[in-house]
């Protein structure tokens, strides 16, 4: 797929299909993640830790449901997918550059999983609730030392993907 069209089909997904990826997939995805840049090629201190298994998915699910705030229902922070990778990292540095690192592997991931024609979803507000609950964090076997940062949902999108129109929403000014 040419790139452009990977950045014209690329968008966040918030509802999948039941299926998971396949292994060949999920392979390129986490290959993808290793091309991805790291500020001072700082690949010692970051972790990725892939969970597809359903009861697993369920105990995390739980511990990160968001109250909606048009239905006051709990809500799937992971919109159904059934691959979520974490992105976690080691000896936070005092100008936090890990989670620009863990920025940039997910994007990588998430470009590699719109040319594979996979939705994705970058997950961050909820994790917060992730970290709180020991018991389920343990369940991720972290390395000693790693804390999670941002996590990617990533499956088959219960609606194709399709390309839309790249519009200028990000002022620029170009001296």
């Amino acid at each position: 797929m040419e790139f452009e069209s990977v950045l014209r089909r690329r968008k966040t997904t918030r509802n999948y299909t039941d299926q998971r990826i396949t292994d060949s997939d999920l392979e390129k995805i986490i290959r993808a993640a290793q091309a991805a840049p790291l500020a001072a090629g700082d690949d010692r201190t970051t972790h990725l830790t892939v969970v597809r298994s359903s009861g697993l998915l369920e105990e995390i699910r739980d511990a990160c449901s968001l109250v909606s705030r048009k239905t006051g229902k709990k809500t799937d922070a992971f919109y159904g997918a059934q691959t979520v990778i974490f992105v976690s990292a080691t000896d936070i540095s005092d100008d936090h550059i890990e989670y620009s690192n863990a920025g940039c592997v997910i994007e990588t991931m998430i470009l590699q999983a719109t040319a594979l024609d996979l939705g994705s979803t970058y997950i961050w507000g909820c994790l917060r609730k992730l970290r709180a609950n020991e018991s389920v964090l343990k369940k991720l076997q972290l390395p000693e030392g790693y804390q999670v940062l941002s996590a990617l949902a990533v499956g088959y999108p219960a609606q194709e993907l399709s390309e839309h129109e790249i519009t200028d929403k990000i002022e620029t000014t170009i001296l």
